[in-house]
C-alpha cells in the first residue's frame, strides 16, 4: 500500500507514531510538497549528518522533523530528484537522516560504502543489510 501525504504536519504525526511503535519510517518526496512512504528499494543514508532526540518527546520530534524537512528541500533544489527522510530508534533515541532510495542493492551498497554508512535498509523485506567495509 502506498501512503501519500500532502500535509507535512499530518505526515510528521504519522512518522512519529510509526517510528515509536514500529521502529522506523521512510518518507520520500520529489517535489517537497507530497510525501509518500515507499515500499521498494534500498535506503542509503548520509546525505547530511544524522540528528537525534529522545524517543519520548513529541514536541522535540516535530521540531527536528521540520529541520530535516527543510534540509530535504535544500537537497532537492541543489542535487537530487528525490529525497527520503528516514527515522529509526536506537538506544532510546529517534535518529533522523536524509537518504536516497536506489532500486539496485549493489548500487546502494557502493554508495553506502562511499558515504561511510554501516548499513542500508531494504524496504521490501524490511531488513538492514550491513555494508562490508573490508
Amino acid at each position: 500500500m502506498d501512503i501519500k501525504f500532502n500535509d507535512f504536519k499530518v505526515a510528521s504525526s504519522y512518522v512519529y507514531g510509526r517510528t515509536a511503535l514500529q521502529g522506523g519510517s521512510s518518507m520520500m518526496t520529489k517535489d517537497g510538497k507530497t510525501w509518500r512512504e515507499p515500499q521498494r528499494g534500498f535506503v542509503v543514508g548520509g546525505i547530511t549528518s544524522e540528528g537525534s532526540i529522545e524517543i519520548a518527546n513529541p514536541q522535540s520530534f516535530k521540531r527536528k522533523y521540520e529541520e530535516f524537512r527543510e534540509s530535504a528541500l535544500v537537497e532537492l533544489q541543489n542535487n537530487s530528484e528525490s529525497v527520503c527522510l528516514g527515522t529509526w530508534v536506537e538506544d532510546g533515541n529517534i535518529i533522523f537522516d536524509l537518504c536516497n532510495i536506489l532500486p539496485s542493492m549493489k548500487d546502494a551498497l557502493v554508495l553506502a560504502s562511499k558515504r561511510g554508512e554501516r548499513a542500508i535498509y531494504d524496504l521490501e523485506s524490511q531488513k538492514e543489510i550491513y555494508v562490508n567495509h573490508g
